[in-house]
């Protein structure tokens, strides 16, 4: 594809992309994050995330603001699917983990975060969740 224009980030669209040669333009939609609540209302990773020092969430979401963009097309390392539907999103510098699922058009669910000391219990909640979804 010859693109002659490209510009990211206008309001809820990821990319707008003109194509000189097919002479289309492509939207490509962002991807929406949203958390997993329980009956309660409450949003386990945004308290999970609350908790965290400010470098550590600066890390975190820089993972996030990836996964928002990239959607389904964030693979390895940064993401990995654990199998039925939920996938891990990969922090490295403190070993954080952040599992989700996808949900519907564009809606990425973020299920559950811990980091690698309790990533199997995690990984046990995530899956839990996921099944509730579906």
């Amino acid at each position: 594809m010859n693109t002659i224009l490209k510009y990211s980030n206008v309001e809820n669209v990821t990319e707008l992309v003109i194509s000189k040669k097919e002479g289309v333009i492509f939207f490509m939609k962002k991807w929406t994050l949203d958390y997993w609540d329980d009956e309660s209302g409450k949003h386990s990773v945004e308290r999970w995330l609350q908790k965290l020092t400010h470098e550590h969430f600066k890390a975190v979401f820089k993972k996030l603001k990836l996964l928002e963009k990239m959607g389904n097309d964030l693979k390895l390392p940064h993401s990995r699917p654990l199998g039925k539907g939920l996938f891990e999103l990969r922090e490295f510098n403190y070993g954080y983990r952040v599992y989700y699922g996808f949900y519907k058009d564009k809606l990425i669910i973020l299920l559950h975060a811990g980091d690698k000391d309790t990533q199997q219990k995690d990984i046990k909640v995530a899956r839990g969740r996921l099944a509730k979804m579906q």
